[in-house]
């Protein structure tokens, strides 16, 4: 396997370029976006870590493609795993919303996702296209949220990574009941075929407060942060999330987000 990291180095990328060596997969990591000539009709596996633009270029140069939720996906998934309101609209339209909301880019982080009071107060560039995806959310509040690094329905590793708002460090210790609440749900999502999943997805999960356990969202592999999660155990998982877009299933190709201008297909 090789596997390309962006030149941005944080802690998730150093630890995927730790483990990666350690399984003697052959890592690159790259001066810029641009990939070596040399490396232009390999015959081997590869895959990418960074940045999605920076994933998306190297995909592009390699022939490969990137597997990951659709834009929709939370939005159609059943209150039962929500327990809030969420919906797929475009900016233009989420600009028009008259309630406190919960507003985050579908695609690429062109504006910050937050709590606004409104949708006119959200804050993005006047540049950006008027159908650029966008997820609306009922404003709740999330106790703690665990990311989930899942490969084939089944969960590799998975780490708490907030609790309160505020970032775990190593004192957190979570209930027996909690666990317990937590394993049952996740499993009860991965358990629902009703429910479709990219072969390789990372689904962040949390507890609303007065709720109970619900998905926060899912986000595509490549670029996610790993948190405290075992990167060892993201390895397989990373790697079944780009493919050669020659070899991609006919499933696989129900992951794949056209973006030729910039919005979902």
């Amino acid at each position: 396997m090789i596997l390309f990291l962006s030149p941005r180095k944080n802690d998730s990328s150093l630890a995927i370029q730790s483990a990666a060596e350690s399984a003697l997969w052959r890592v690159h990591r790259l001066d810029n976006w641009r990939v070596p000539s040399e490396f232009f009709g390999v015959t081997d596996d590869v895959t990418a870590y960074g940045e999605p633009l920076f994933v998306a270029a190297i995909a592009d140069s390699l022939n490969l493609t990137l597997i990951e939720p659709q834009f929709s996906w939370l939005s159609k998934l059943p209150f039962i795993y929500t327990k809030r309101k969420t919906q797929l609209t475009t900016l233009d339209l989420a600009r028009h919303h008259a309630d406190q909301i919960f507003a985050k880019p579908a695609d690429d982080k062109c504006f910050a996702a937050g709590v606004y009071d409104c949708g006119a107060a959200i804050v993005a560039s006047q540049l950006l296209p008027d159908d650029t995806p966008v997820i609306l959310s009922e404003v709740v509040d999330w106790t703690v949220e665990c990311r989930y690094f899942i490969l084939e329905r089944s969960v590799m590793c998975w780490s708490a990574y907030s609790l309160n708002g505020d970032l775990v460090d190593d004192s957190f210790v979570e209930s027996d009941s909690d666990t317990t609440e937590r394993t049952e749900f996740v499993q009860s999502l991965l358990n629902d075929v009703d429910v479709g999943l990219p072969p390789a997805v990372v689904i962040d999960v949390g507890k609303i407060r007065g709720r109970g356990w619900a998905v926060i969202e899912a986000n595509p592999v490549f670029g996610s942060g790993i948190y405290k999660c075992d990167p060892i155990k993201v390895l397989p998982v990373l790697a079944r999330s780009i493919v050669r877009t020659d070899k991609l299933s006919p499933s696989d190709k129900s992951w794949v987000i056209q973006r030729d201008d910039g919005s979902s297909a």
